[in-house]
């Protein structure tokens, strides 16, 4: 489980590392300015995420499966839209957040204290 949640975590980190610098420069896409900052913030929270999830956070794994769905549906947008860098997004959000939902699937529930 220890592989699967790294590299849930890498993919995480370098789609987010991506995000980054859309508010500053969207690459001609025509991004509206609240959109990419919203974006880059999203990317923010990603790196935290990732690194939270690095270090096994009970939080983490969840925001990690948000933070990758709410990519990979921007991902399809880009797509659509025909968006440079469109099918890597599409691709990193894909393996991030199918690994992170796996992670979540496959660790043990932490037993729960009967009072």
């Amino acid at each position: 489980m220890r592989t699967i949640r790294y590299t849930a975590a890498v993919a995480t980190i370098i789609m987010s590392l991506l995000n980054l610098p859309i508010a500053l420069d969207d690459g001609g896409n025509g991004i509206p300015t609240p959109v990419a900052w919203l974006i880059s913030l999203l990317g923010i929270v990603g790196i935290v995420a990732a690194i939270a999830l690095l270090r096994s956070a009970a939080w983490a794994t969840p925001v990690v499966i948000t933070i990758g769905a709410l990519n990979l549906i921007s991902a399809v947008v880009a797509l659509v839209q025909s968006w440079d860098g469109a099918a890597i997004g599409l691709v990193l959000s894909a393996v991030g957040t199918g690994l992170a939902l796996t992670y979540a699937l496959g660790r043990p529930a932490k037993a729960q204290r009967t009072s």
